[in-house]
């Protein structure tokens, strides 16, 4: 099976008992809510978005949605990682995806003076991804660039980052390489040396940028990955555990069932059970 690097669509739910349980995708997500309010548990935080909300959502946070009023309508673009990553390059545009500080929230409503142009955005979008005409993907992309670029532009006050400094841009050099190498064997004391930093510094300033620890941040993407095969591959729990960047499977297993609250046989099943096709 190969993944998907683009998914799009728009739905309306009618009914109150419709809600989208605790689940993960493979990339980022961004949702524009047209019509009624829902609330979203990420990781463990509430967050309650009303008509012309736009959410961000990285595919390391775990998260599910209830709707509060309805109809409930929205546009859903999911766009690979390290495709998106490609694409728009800059941190400080990507950091609505990659910064996670402390008292980060993940959407924000529209002004009123914003919204038709974003709705019809996302309405091409949705349009250019149904359609898939020749090089639809260039097509997709160069509007996905403009629209976070007019996002950015009137709501950078919503960004982790606005201004990159030295220090920032080390951290981010760091961070693009774990998301590049987290297959391998890394550790802080392995990545102080590669950058010549020192390690407590490098702790401190990665937790303080990021939100997260270095060790979090490996073993999330660790995680990510493994989910993206457990789900698209039939590779065996072994073969996924080392692709993953983990040393064994039983630690595999153990840290697995530790984040995601099952194995990783058990999310296979259900996800595809409930989800594939």
């Amino acid at each position: 099976m190969d993944y998907k690097n683009i998914d799009m669509n728009y739905k309306t739910m009618t009914f109150q008992s419709e809600k989208l349980k605790e689940h993960f995708h493979i990339g980022y997500e961004i949702i524009l809510v047209t019509q009624g309010e829902s609330v979203f548990k990420i990781n463990d935080a509430l967050c309650h978005f009303e008509k012309y909300s736009i959410v961000f959502i990285n595919n390391l946070e775990k998260h599910e949605m209830q709707t509060l009023k309805l109809p409930y309508s929205r546009y859903m673009a999911i766009i690979d990682a390290d495709f998106f990553d490609n694409i728009i390059k800059d941190p400080v545009l990507l950091s609505i995806f990659k910064i996670r500080p402390k008292g980060f929230k993940n959407g924000f409503k529209l002004k009123k003076e914003h919204v038709d142009s974003i709705e019809e955005i996302f309405y091409q979008l949705s349009l250019i991804h149904s359609k898939k005409q020749e090089f639809w993907q260039i097509e997709f992309n160069a509007l996905l660039s403009k629209l976070i670029v007019l996002i950015y532009r009137n709501y950078k006050e919503h960004f982790p980052i606005q201004n990159i400094d030295k220090a920032e841009k080390r951290i981010f050099d760091i961070q693009s390489f774990i998301d590049e190498n987290f297959k391998k064997e890394l550790s802080l004391e392995s990545l102080s040396a590669q950058f010549y930093l020192n390690r407590y510094y490098l702790a401190h300033l990665f937790k303080e940028v990021t939100g997260f620890t270095v060790k979090q941040y490996i073993l999330l993407k660790r995680i990510a990955f493994s989910k993206n095969e457990l789900y698209f591959t039939d590779k065996s729990i072994t073969e996924i555990a080392f692709d993953s960047g983990f040393n064994s499977q039983s630690n595999f297993i153990r840290i697995f069932q530790k984040k995601e609250g099952i194995t990783p046989l058990q999310f296979r099943m259900y996800y595809r059970k409930n989800y594939l096709g």
